[in-house]
């Protein structure tokens, strides 16, 4: 923001759509940040707009992007003000597992992109904090973590300290 606070609020995976944020003013107030080698498609609202008034299916899918936008932001804000730091890791790690299921790839074994400074400024946690968790989470064999390769060990168990 314009005082110089950073707040990560998501860490957008392919097909998402970034720049909703722009919307409702016309001006965004968010920055993205690439973690990896991406892909971009540039589509610029108006012709957005276009497609969805011509294309129902189109329109529909759309409004789906927001609304997912939506409840990513409403579940973030729940982590934040309602779990304890062992559930705001593991619902961290149980949503990172099925975005990657969804996109293909192994809902128990990945690397994480962000650092764990990143996964503290986004689950408003010190690093430190965030080490421990991990320690923990490792200690009770539900996640084995080297570095940023991470392995869910027992993903049932992993799920009921998340909460969901």
């Amino acid at each position: 923001n314009p005082a110089g606070l950073e707040q990560i609020t998501a860490f957008p995976v392919a097909g998402a759509v970034l720049g909703l944020d722009a919307i409702e003013t016309g001006t965004h107030t968010s920055d993205a940040i690439a973690l990896e080698d991406s892909l971009v498609c540039i589509l610029p609202f108006c012709e957005l707009l276009r497609n969805c008034r011509q294309d129902f299916i189109a329109a529909e899918q759309f409004n789906r992007l927001i609304s997912h936008d939506i409840n990513e932001s409403r579940d973030l804000l729940m982590a934040l003000g309602c779990m304890t730091t062992e559930e705001r890791v593991a619902h961290f790690l149980i949503g990172i597992s099925e975005r990657m299921t969804a996109n293909g790839y192994s809902p128990c074994e990945f690397i994480l992109k962000m650092t764990r400074q990143d996964i503290a400024n986004h689950l408003g946690m010190k690093v430190e904090t965030v080490c421990r968790v991990f320690a923990r989470l490792q200690a009770a064999a539900l996640v084995r973590v080297h570095r940023r390769q991470l392995q869910i060990c027992d993903i049932d168990e992993l799920r009921k300290v998340s909460c969901d």
